[in-house]
């Protein structure tokens, strides 16, 4: 390309400014965006986790109380089972002496049964009893002795196999945990005291191993629940209430930008105006300066340079050695014609130079420098000065 093409410069000097103004709204804004979205994730994610350690722990210190008051209650419950038996066998000589000791058991437990059905603890609480008849699970593998919430069950048996609304199977679950450490936690769904409703559950088991006695009470979670859900729909609401405090954040904030925006947009443009004029003023100086050249280059062209030349036969020593005429020489090289014609020179003894002149046609834009020739003999020196007329 040549780089004195006006309308190629005055193109690759054009500054397209819609284009300019649009990457610069769209970056300043989308930066925006993309800074407040951040920020508002971060924040809410924040009070998300904040809010849900807060559950957990209070969920976790509620159900902790409940159960150090039911393993208390059980511990209750089997001391006054053994102060029962205590007082029952003590005093078994009012009792007749041919009746054995499995007998004296069992009109024991027909004893502390009324005894255990009555129990009752805040929130409608109360004891259970089952009997196990096989360690090993399965159908039947324990018999319900006493049940406050099902009397109307007590002595069936129970099976490993049955399930609660959601899948659970707590007494296998139960089984497995006595078996292991003679106690244990477990929660389940069974329905409340005096209603059918079906509510989650936890339950404290213990084993009394003289008469192989799971004894067990429980609270039901309702009220951890509803705290539980409590405390979500606050979280919740908090969590709508950021968003909203968020998207007015982002509002106003785009409102300053746009404001930021506009004032930077009067200064850049009084800068880029600034630049096409000084662009537009080095262009005009260089196309000034193209059309003095080539109007210089019209006028006058001179050749100068060193070239070998015999002194007698004008003949021209090239860069291999070997010699031609003037005349070959020059239009070998350029792109000049010759004309011939007569000049006088100057045949005076007095100086060991002589000077010739040789005009020539050259229709290109090559030059060639003055010449210093050289006798190719060694005779003697001439200087031949070539003007060439375009």
């Amino acid at each position: 390309m040549n780089i004195f093409d006006t309308e190629n410069i005055e193109n690759n000097l054009s500054i397209e400014k819609q284009r300019i103004r649009r990457y610069f709204y769209f970056g300043s804004i989308l930066s925006i965006l993309l800074l407040v979205s951040i920020v508002s994730i971060i924040f809410s994610r924040s009070l998300k986790l904040e809010y849900n350690t807060k559950i957990e722990q209070l969920s976790t210190a509620i159900i902790e109380e409940k159960k150090v008051y039911m393993r208390n209650s059980i511990e209750q419950v089997i001391y006054l089972i053994e102060s029962e038996k205590s007082l029952f066998f003590d005093n078994k000589q009012f009792i007749d002496e041919n009746i054995n000791e499995k007998l004296l058991d069992q009109l024991f437990k027909e004893r502390i049964k009324p005894v255990i059905r009555n129990i009752r603890f805040v929130n409608d609480g109360y004891v259970w009893i089952n009997q196990v008849n096989n360690y090993n699970g399965g159908d039947g593998y324990a018999v319900r002795f006493v049940h406050p919430n099902l009397t109307q069950t007590e002595g069936m048996l129970l099976s490993t196999n049955t399930e609660d609304i959601v899948g659970n199977k707590p007494y296998e679950i139960e089984l497995e945990g006595i078996k292991k450490s003679g106690e244990l936690f477990y929660d389940y769904y069974f329905k409340e005291m005096n209603s059918d409703q079906i509510s989650h559950k936890m339950s404290y088991a213990q084993l009394y191993e003289p008469y192989d006695w799971i004894i067990a009470t429980g609270v039901y979670l309702n009220d951890v629940d509803d705290l539980i859900q409590i405390e979500k729909d606050k979280m919740h609401k908090t969590l709508n209430r950021q968003l909203l405090y968020s998207f007015f954040i982002t509002l106003l904030a785009l409102i300053i930008c746009i404001a930021i925006l506009i004032t930077a947009e009067k200064q850049i443009i009084k800068l880029i105006t600034a630049y096409e004029n000084n662009i537009s003023i080095y262009t005009d100086k260089i196309i000034s300066e193209k059309e003095k050249t080539e109007k210089a280059l019209e006028e006058i062209k001179n050749l100068k340079g060193l070239l070998p030349i015999c002194s007698q036969c004008k003949d021209i020593r090239d860069d291999s050695g070997y010699w031609s005429q003037i005349e070959d020489y020059i239009e070998n090289h350029t792109d000049a014609l010759f004309s011939h014609s007569l000049v006088s020179v100057n045949l005076s003894l007095k100086s060991s130079f002589q000077l010739q002149q040789i005009s020539l046609d050259i229709p290109g834009e090559k030059i060639l420098p003055s010449i210093m020739v050289m006798d190719h003999r060694g005779l003697r020196k001439n200087i031949i000065q070539i003007s060439i007329r375009i």
